[in-house]
């Protein structure tokens, strides 16, 4: 019970320190770890191998041994051992531990140098970055020939790269004196040498690559601003006392690297990047520079003295000739090169900012420098400088003022002694792109200073000729902005805008074509060019008929942004002017992308001008509805969607010139004489039709006519011809009649539209609308319209969604009307007191049920089953619509007509052929579990066994009826089976003639593939 308690209390505390041992416990254990337990470990590790007293040559296998990688691994126990233990434990043993782990890489086997390595980096992570200089030494002591450097280079960098997480600024400053020294043994040393030998490359892993340009990015990654000169010192040492190109290339992706690792450098900021480089460029800079004495030129003569006799013959040349001086200094611009690009990529990812006074105050003498440096010699000194330039011209520096006009003409040197033809090649090509960059960055941002008539007919005259030059567009385009947006004048500008203008039509490239319209528009705006305006004008109006479709489109894109930046008044103007060439190419253009810009440049230009000018437009728009040619009334029919589209409900005040035109277009009449027309003419005018209904649907959604008994008399004319234009054989002039009925239905509420009906049939006065007139008679013949839809070979998705939808409707109209009449009959069976010979009668051909119509439904889907089992458009239609139906009868209505209704849905749900329509069968399972929730369980049920045993029950009377016949009619059954396999008969040979044709077209294809090959 007491020791219930004491656990009882430890639990009440958890916090409490519980005491696991004594002291002299616990020192009993310390002293056994250290004198027995770690001695064994260690001896365990230390222990002889059976491969370290065999020579190479005379190993019995090339594999180690297990013992040896199984006992690899106990050092890093041993450190975690002693990591726990007191202090002073882990300083005396863990010298002893990285000396027998670094014994291990110098094993000749791959496994146990993998495993010693793996093992090494899980030991420097476990002690952190304060003991690396101790593994660092420890590497060293161990690994100091032969291919043991190669280890040591490549275990360093793996070790360097599992420390990046933990390791700080100033980490490595104690071990990069002896990392340096490594590294440079191995790309300028004798390993490096080794590097190319195919033998040791082959036999040794490690040699296979030079880690060392890594490891050199992680150590700048590190590095304090302290230790930042020694790490660039060797660098220079190595430039300056070797003549070899190979070295100089392997230094200057080395500074490359220290490049990369110092923009990383959380430790380093802005300020002492700036002061390095500045002390780096300020240093090396004279060195590059040539002495007094080799810049003077030679003495000229005295005129006072004989000349020298020109018929002495110069003394005889060495064998193998003269033998060019060799400067000592040849490979400083390296160094140089190496500092301007840190200073651009500090520039580049914004980390020296314009609001920054510090950071101003330090680039400020950096302009010098990058002035001296752009006509160096060195052609990368000079491209890196200009890069330079092309942000800190657009800094606010004090001594961009008194450089300004050096650096323009320093720039214009260099562009002529490198821009001219053919000289922009290799390196130079990158400097002249530089160079023009810079060029745009003074001439666009640097206020304080304009470039002189002469410049700018030269840098004229090199955008003239580099915008057809597809390596260098980007820059002149950015250039000639450049000028354009500084406003500089020169009579050379209107010619390159009149070719840029013509590049802007002709250009292959998409990009190029933007550009130029850029470029002349900005012409057009900045530029006093009013008088001349109309020229351009014209220019760009007449290429709406450029032969090749890109330029077309150049064409209304430019349209369209002079429609969106061209002052109102200008607008005004010239909307004529653009309005009839824009709209004829709305007909006459045969691509269909040209004709949609086309569209919506026209909408853009009916949109900027004013009303009064609109009306002008419009007029222009009537004249042509009016007008005897067909492709004229298509125009005007088209245009007059866009003034819909543009005016909104405001185009209402247009109705009552547009809608006779659409009522005199659209009648049955005029297109139903056309039978015996050619195809072209027939075709035209069912454009024509489509057209001009779709004017009307566009009419009817902006304007309210549907209810509006203002337009009456108008539209009941319309909306009759329309309903005979539903089952139209044209697929275009169905959809738009379906949508149109629509937009009709949608505006009439069934019920509201019975009772509308009911109390205007006492009112013959009041004017009744399309829908309102003889309504069981529209139900009927409307329900029969949509239904041929349904059931015609014409019918698309978009199309059958439409009818289903109007379907829909009528459907709920038609229940009402059910129950209407059910309700009459049964009233007037009450007032003739159950007398049937006085009951009027209802004629069942003049009227219209709900159960008729989904019965006619039911058929559609049946017979898509039967005759085209791969096509299920119109199964998914009436399987939405039956579904739609169910929720709009309810759990009252819907049991009366669900008999009806499932026959179709269970056999597409049950189909287990394998060409069944997975979605089909999804929807229609969708359909099924939707009833089963409105009616109810068991309901349902009760339904679906009856209506599948009827199913069941047909399909055997069919089966029976057909093996009868085989016996009483043996002669027709014969017939019926010879029928049968001969349509299997033309089915096979149908599909092989289809094999067989595309077998033939492949062969056709790869062979004229091989004739294009061979030539």
């Amino acid at each position: 019970m007491e020791g219930d308690e004491d656990v009882k209390a430890l639990e009440d505390k958890p916090l409490q320190i519980v005491k696991m041992c004594s002291v002299g416990l616990a020192s009993r254990i310390h002293r056994t770890i250290l004198r027995n337990i770690l001695p064994r470990l260690h001896k365990s590790i230390t222990k002889e191998a059976k491969s370290d007293t065999q020579h190479k040559k005379a190993a019995a296998s090339k594999y180690a041994e297990d013992e040896e990688i199984l006992s690899v691994p106990i050092a890093l126990a041993m450190v975690k051992l002693v990591q726990n233990l007191p202090k002073g434990a882990l300083e005396n043993n863990i010298q002893s531990i990285l000396l027998k782990v670094c014994q291990f890489l110098k094993s000749r086997s791959k496994d146990i140098r993998h495993i010693a390595r793996d093992t090494l980096i899980k030991i420097s992570v476990s002690l952190g970055p304060k003991y690396f200089h101790c593994i660092m030494k420890e590497m060293k002591s161990s690994l100091l020939k032969g291919y043991q450097l190669h280890v040591l280079c490549y275990t360093i960098h793996a070790v360097l790269k599992n420390l990046s997480p933990v390791l700080t600024v100033g980490d490595l400053d104690w071990s990069i004196s002896p990392l340096i020294q490594t590294f440079n043994e191995e790309l300028f040393g004798n390993v490096a040498d080794e590097k190319e030998v195919a033998g040791i490359v082959g036999k040794l892993m490690e040699a296979k690559t030079s880690k060392s340009y890594d490891s050199y990015e992680i150590m700048a990654k590190f590095v304090s601003h302290h230790c930042l000169t020694q790490l660039v010192k060797t660098m220079k040492q190595i430039l300056e006392s070797t003549k070899s190109h190979k070295v100089a290339a392997k230094c200057q992706e080395v500074l490359k690297r220290i490049s990369f690792g110092l923009l990383e450098n959380q430790g380093l900021t802005e300020e002492a990047l700036l002061v390095f480089i500045h002390g780096l460029a300020s240093e090396t800079l004279p060195a590059l520079q040539p002495k007094q004495s080799e810049q003077m030129d030679e003495a000229a003569p005295d005129p006072r003295l004989q000349p020298k006799s020109t018929y002495l013959l110069k003394p005889e040349p060495p064998r193998g000739g003269v033998r060019p001086k060799a400067s000592g200094k040849s490979n400083l611009h390296i160094l140089i090169n190496f500092g301007l690009q840190t200073l651009y990529m500090l520039l580049k990812r914004s980390r020296l900012v314009s609001t920054n006074i510090t950071h101003l105050q330090m680039v400020d003498p950096f302009v010098g420098i990058l002035t001296q440096c752009i006509t160096s010699k060195y052609v990368k000194i000079s491209t890196t400088s200009f890069r330079c330039l092309c942000w800190v011209l657009k800094l606010p520096l004090p001594s961009l003022k008194d450089h300004t006009k050096t650096l323009t003409n320093k720039m214009f040197i260099v562009l002529k002694n490198y821009a001219a033809a053919g000289a922009a090649k290799a390196d130079n090509f990158d400097l002249v792109v530089a160079c023009f960059k810079a060029i745009t960055v003074m001439v666009r941002d640097v206020k304080d200073h304009t470039i002189d008539a002469g410049q700018l007919q030269v840098l004229l005259s090199y955008c003239e000729e580099d915008i057809h030059d597809y390596s260098r567009q980007a820059t002149a385009f950015t250039l000639l902005k450049a000028i354009l947006t500084r406003k500089l004048n020169s009579p050379e500008i209107v010619e390159i805008i009149n070719k840029v203008s013509k590049l802007s039509i002709t250009a292959d490239s998409s990009h190029v074509r933007l550009q130029s319209r850029q470029v002349v528009m900005q012409y057009l705006l900045d530029y006093p060019v009013r008088k001349k305006i109309k020229r351009h004008l014209d220019f760009f109006v007449s290429q709406l008929g450029y032969e090749f479709e890109t330029g077309r489109e150049s064409a209304l894109e430019m349209m369209a942004s002079m429609f969106s930046n061209f002052p109102q008044g200008m607008i005004d103007e010239y909307a004529g002017f653009f309005f009839v060439p824009m709209s004829a190419r709305l007909i006459n253009d045969e691509s269909v992308k040209c004709r949609k810009l086309t569209a919506l440049a026209i909408k853009s230009l009916l949109q900027k001008v004013d009303g009064n000018k609109r009306d002008e437009l419009f007029s222009i728009l009537l004249a042509w509805l009016h007008d005897s040619k067909v492709s004229h009334k298509r125009l005007g029919a088209q245009i007059a969607g866009l003034f819909v589209e543009v005016e909104s409900g405001k185009f209402e005040h247009h109705l009552a010139d547009i809608l006779p035109i659409i009522h005199q277009q659209i009648e049955p009449c005029l297109h139903n004489d056309l039978a015996n027309e050619e195809e072209s003419v027939e075709r035209e005018h069912d454009i024509l039709l489509f057209n001009m209904l779709t004017l009307l649907c566009k009419v009817m959604r902006e304007c309210q006519l549907t209810r509006n008994d203002q337009y009456i008399e108008l539209m009941n004319p319309i909306w009759e011809s329309i309903e005979q234009h539903i089952v139209h054989p044209h697929l275009w002039v169905r959809l738009v009649s379906s949508q149109l009925f629509g937009l009709l239905f949608s505006s009439w509420e069934p019920n509201k539209l019975l009772i509308q009906n009911s109390s205007r049939s006492r009112k013959t006065i009041v004017k009744q609308s399309y829908l309102e007139i003889n309504v069981h008679e529209k139900l009927k013949k409307l329900s029969a319209d949509f239904c041929e839809q349904i059931h015609s070979p014409l019918l698309s998705q978009e199309l059958g969604d439409q009818a289903i939808k109007n379907l829909v409707y009528l459907s709920k109209v038609i229940k009402l009307t059910d129950q209407e009449s059910q309700e009459l009959a049964r009233d007037t069976q009450t007032q003739c007191n159950g007398d049937l010979e006085h009951v009027p009668k209802i004629d069942k051909f003049k009227t219209i049920n709900l159960r008729w119509l989904i019965k006619r439904m039911c058929r559609e889907a049946a017979l898509e089953a039967s005759q085209n089992q791969n096509v299920t458009i119109k199964r998914s239609c009436v399987t939405k619509w039956l579904a739609a139906v169910a929720v709009d009868l309810g759990p009252n209505l819907l049991p009366q007509y669900l008999s009806c209704m499932l026959p179709p849905l269970l056999r597409t749900a049950n189909d287990i052929s394998p060409s069944a329509d997975e979605s089909l069968k999804l929807l229609a399972q969708e359909a099924l579990d939707l009833m089963k929730s409105i009616v109810g369980i068991e309901i349902f049920t009760e339904i679906y066994a009856i209506v599948h045993k009827n199913v069941s029950d047909k399909k055997e009377r069919k089966k029976r009826s057909k093996a009868m016949e085989a016996v009483s009619n043996p002669e027709i059954a014969a017939r019926k089976k010879m029928k049968k396999n001969l349509g299997k008969k033309e089915a096979k040979k149908e599909k092989s003639d289809r094999i067989s044709t595309f077998k033939k077209a492949q062969k056709e294809k790869v062979s004229g593939f091989c004739y294009c090959v061979s030539f």
